[in-house]
C-alpha cells in the first residue's frame, strides 16, 4: 500500500509542481525539456545495467511514437493549466483512460462489465462539465494574448483527451505485442524522443532554463519516472482490482486538495462538480470482474 500511496503522490507532484512553477512565473517549455531529460538519463541508467541488448523493430517504433504523444501531452498540459488550472488538467489526463477501452471495444472486441459501462458514460457526461472555465481562468490575458473563445476551453479538453489518451494506447500496444524485457530500451526511447523535441523547441524559442527551472525540471522528472515505478511495484503487492482505481482516483483528489488548499486554485462550481464525477468514473472504468 505504501508503494500505491507514492505512486498517487508522485504522478500527482508532476502537474502540481508545474503549476507552482508557473504561478512563480517560470517558462515551462524549459521545464519540459530539463524534465525529460532526466527522464532520459534515469532510463537509459535502468538499460545499462540490462545485460540483453536484442530489441524488436516494434519496439522502436512504438517508443518513438509515444515520445512524440508524450510530448505533444506536455504541451497540451501546460496550455490546460493556464486555461483550466490543475485539478481540472490533472482529471482531464486521468480521464484519457477511457480512449484504449473505447478502441479494445471497437477493433478487439473487448466488451466492458457494467461497471465499466457506467464509468465510461460518467466520463462522457463529466468531460463537458470540466471544459467550462472559470469567470476568472488562470489564463493571463494580455494585448498580445487576447481572450480565447469559451469553445476552446471544449476543443483543449477533448485535445487533451485524445492525445493522452494514444499514448496510453500505445503503450496498452507495447505490453500486449512486445517483451517485457524490452521496457528499458522502450522508456528510453520514449523519453529520448520527447527530450530531442524539447530541445527542438527551445532553440527555436532561444530560451535556456535558469537555475529555478532546472530545479522544477529535477523534480518533475523524479516524479516522472519513480511514479511509474512505483505502480509497477505496488501491483506486485496490491491486486489491481485495489490498485488502478486507487491511483485514477486518489490522483484526481490528492491533486484537487493540493491545488485548492495549497496553491489557491480557485474552481467553479461545475469544473468542481465534473472533477468529482471524474473520480467516480475512474474508480467504475477500473473495475474488472
Amino acid at each position: 500500500m505504501l508503494f500505491l500511496v507514492l505512486n498517487i503522490v508522485l504522478l500527482s507532484g508532476f502537474g502540481l509542481f508545474l503549476k507552482h512553477a508557473k504561478d512563480n512565473q517560470q517558462r515551462l517549455n524549459p521545464i519540459g525539456f530539463v524534465n525529460y531529460l532526466v527522464a532520459s538519463f534515469i532510463s537509459i541508467w535502468v538499460l545499462s545495467q540490462e545485460q540483453d541488448f536484442e530489441f524488436s523493430k516494434l519496439t522502436f517504433a512504438l517508443g518513438i511514437s509515444n515520445g512524440v504523444t508524450y510530448a505533444a501531452g506536455f504541451e497540451l498540459f501546460t496550455l490546460g493549466i493556464r486555461l483550466s488550472g490543475i485539478v481540472v488538467t490533472a482529471a482531464l489526463v486521468r480521464l484519457s483512460i477511457v480512449v484504449p477501452i473505447v478502441v479494445s471495444m471497437l477493433f478487439w472486441k473487448e466488451i466492458p462489465n457494467l461497471w465499466q459501462a457506467i464509468g465510461l458514460l460518467l466520463t462522457f457526461v463529466a468531460i463537458p462539465l470540466l471544459s467550462q472555465r472559470e469567470k476568472e481562468p488562470t489564463y493571463t490575458f494580455t494585448p498580445d494574448r487576447p481572450e480565447v473563445p469559451q469553445g476552446l476551453g471544449f476543443a483543449v479538453a477533448i485535445t487533451i483527451l485524445i492525445i493522452t489518451g494514444i499514448s496510453r494506447l500505445t503503450m496498452k500496444a507495447f505490453n500486449e505485442m512486445c517483451p517485457v524485457d524490452e521496457k528499458s530500451l522502450y522508456m528510453s526511447l520514449l523519453f529520448g524522443v520527447a527530450t530531442l523535441i524539447y530541445l527542438g523547441i527551445c532553440l527555436y524559442q532561444k530560451t535556456w532554463p535558469n537555475w529555478w527551472e532546472v530545479f522544477y525540471g529535477v523534480l518533475i522528472g523524479i516524479c516522472n519516472v519513480a511514479g511509474s515505478w512505483a505502480l509497477l511495484i505496488a501491483l506486485d503487492k496490491v491486486s489491481a482490482l485495489i490498485a488502478f482505481p486507487m491511483s485514477s482516483s486518489g490522483g484526481v483528489l490528492f491533486t484537487m486538495f493540493v491545488g485548492m488548499v495549497f496553491l489557491h486554485e480557485r474552481l467553479g462550481r461545475i469544473p468542481l462538480i465534473g472533477a468529482l464525477l471524474a473520480m467516480v468514473a475512474l474508480i467504475f472504468v477500473n473495475l474488472k470482474p
